[in-house]
């Protein structure tokens, strides 16, 4: 996993900049409704098989395209709990928080005990939906906008912006994968 410290931190700064808080109840991705409350601590990271469909939540750690021109994304799966199974797992993990937390901070909790990367190559119509981006290049323009559709090519570009004000690869993701192919990216909300 290759995140860098003050990508995080600039990911925390935005967030109490912008003033997260309040997530409104709707079909959107929020920590409660963006992925599954229970996934197990031992995925396998093997390829989907070729005719399946299915989502996983993910790191992205690079997103490159190839000779081709098809963009190729090296994923690292996580476990990504909410409520009740994520303060299970964080308390576990951190007992001496019990007193000073209660539970997972913000609600979720992210496991990754397998650094595996598996590349995947993305559908060139593949569907991509944000939640949070550099829009513009000022801090004052990033604002939530839940499920907001982009572009592949923009996505690309945001992602490998070394000067962008925001580092997407501190952020997870859900993409659905159908017969070994990305069609499918989900930015998930951090607060």
């Amino acid at each position: 996993m290759k995140k860098t410290t003050f990508g995080m931190i600039g990911t925390g700064i935005l967030a109490f900049m912008i003033g997260f808080g309040y997530f409104p109840a709707s079909n959107i991705m929020t920590p409660a409704s963006a992925a599954p409350a229970e996934q197990t601590l031992t995925q396998s990271q093997e390829t989907p098989t070729e005719a399946s469909e299915q989502t996983y939540t993910v790191f992205i750690n690079s997103v490159e395209k190839d000779a081709n021109g098809t963009v190729q994304m090296d994923t690292d799966r996580i476990g990504w709990y909410t409520g009740e199974a994520a303060d299970k797992l964080f308390l576990e993990a951190n007992p001496d928080a019990v007193e000073e937390l209660g539970g997972a901070p913000d609600g979720y909790y992210i496991v990754n005990n397998d650094l595996t990367e598996v590349r995947l190559p993305v559908a060139p119509d593949a569907e991509v939906l944000m939640q949070l981006y550099d829009h513009t290049g000022n801090y004052e323009d990033m604002q939530i906008n839940w499920n907001e559709a982009i572009s592949l090519d923009k996505f690309d570009a945001q992602y490998n912006n070394p000067l962008g004000l925001l580092d997407l690869s501190a952020f997870p993701y859900h993409i659905t994968v159908k017969d070994g192919v990305i069609v499918k990216i989900v930015q998930q909300y951090l607060p």
